[in-house]
């Protein structure tokens, strides 16, 4: 397998913690808090390299690898939100526009959309290059403190 050289991690990113086993097993991911805090306007991007072993035939992101990615970004973004408050995704759907690149730097750009009871609904575009790779939204359940 050739070697990819990936662009440098753009500025303000650090590297994030890994929430679980499974997420670690993934790759490295990083995330550019707002040091003003967040709010609506103030929010974190989540980021990561695309590697060969995140790749599918083709040679581009797999599909499955993009909606997990998609799917942490939103879960670390409610968490964020809702002090460190387990949640479980009860509903997930994405929709592809393009192919992600191998060594491709990739950002999650997330913003909650509703909030009904225990029910939170987030969007996460993925963004490659200032392109929208996918955009997915889920439905989360805050689970009890």
């Amino acid at each position: 397998m050739p070697i990819v050289v990936s662009p440098p991690i753009p500025p303000g990113f650090v590297r994030a913690k890994s929430a679980s086993r499974f997420f670690t097993g993934l790759g490295r991911f990083y995330i550019r808090e707002q040091p003003e805090g967040h709010s609506v306007h103030n929010l974190p991007v989540y980021g990561l390299h695309v590697r060969p072993k995140h790749s599918n035939r083709h040679g581009t992101g797999h599909g499955g690898f993009l909606a997990t990615l998609a799917d942490s970004f939103m879960a670390g973004f409610v968490s964020l939100g809702f002090n460190g408050r387990r949640m479980v995704t009860t509903d997930l759907k994405i929709k592809y526009l393009r192919p992600a690149r191998i060594g491709q730097w990739l950002e999650g750009h997330c913003i909650a959309m509703a909030q009904k009871g225990d029910y939170v609904v987030v969007t996460c575009d993925l963004m490659a290059e200032g392109k929208r790779i996918c955009r997915a939204e889920a439905r989360f359940k805050l689970l009890a403190p």
